[in-house]
């Protein structure tokens, strides 16, 4: 494995018990899953109910919200990124659901809005109004917050060595247990494999500013010596 390669969170194979994504990565290559469910007709004569078949297609389902996050008039919470405050979009409802901790970022967001609005002076240079709840974000790189927004509301994720730290705080804060458990199982492979210069050189960005980076650290150094002996 490079120290590039990207992992799906279905490569290891996690079901659904005690995660909080709700995703079966058993629809992932497949698009859909079918299972007949004979057993009401076991034992019975030909006169008992009909067969159920039970049929999912989560696939079209996450690619549906991926495609509604990417529009903006479709979306209601807007988190705004960094220095330069680029703009990363979001569902409430899904946000609010997948994780307590956005729930208490929206509501907070909510209860400033009307006070913000009604303390701004209004001139006809002011912009209209945006119908968003803005949330700022300061604390991650763009491109893994969006990540971790996309893995949010579809529940997948593309992991690599070089946001593999920035999802993981992302997963600690915002206690997504699953992408957590997936970050330590990429990282432990790339260990294993001796590719970590990428994950040490992008965690720099996240020393200081999340504590789990520092225990992330930790962990990939003391595992290095335990394998170098």
């Amino acid at each position: 494995m490079r120290e590039n390669d990207v992992l799906n969170l279905s490569d290891f194979g996690y079901d659904n018990e005690g995660c909080s994504s709700g995703y079966d990565s058993a629809t992932e290559h497949s698009g859909s899953d079918r299972e007949l469910d004979t057993s009401s007709s076991d034992n019975r004569s030909s006169t008992a109910e009909p067969e159920v078949m039970k049929y999912r297609s989560t696939q079209e389902l996450c690619n549906t919200l991926q495609y509604i996050i990417s529009l903006p008039d479709l979306c209601d919470v807007m988190f705004l990124v960094g220095e330069k405050r680029v703009p990363v979009y979001g569902i409430n409802a899904v946000l609010a659901t997948r994780s307590r901790v956005f729930y208490n970022l929206i509501l907070e967001a909510q209860r400033q809005s009307p006070l913000l609005k009604k303390s701004k002076k209004k001139s006809k240079q002011d912009q209209p109004t945006s119908n968003h709840i803005v949330i700022e974000i300061n604390k991650y790189k763009l491109e893994d917050f969006r990540e971790l927004v996309t893995f949010v509301h579809c529940g997948k994720v593309n992991i690599n060595a070089s946001n593999v730290t920035g999802l993981y705080c992302g997963a600690t804060e915002f206690n997504l247990s699953d992408l957590k458990i997936a970050c330590r199982d990429f990282t432990t492979k790339s260990i294993r494999k001796g590719h970590t210069s990428a994950i040490l050189k992008s965690a720099k960005f996240y020393l200081g500013l999340h504590g789990a980076a520092n225990k992330f650290m930790e962990k990939i150094r003391g595992y290095q010596k335990s394998v170098n002996g």
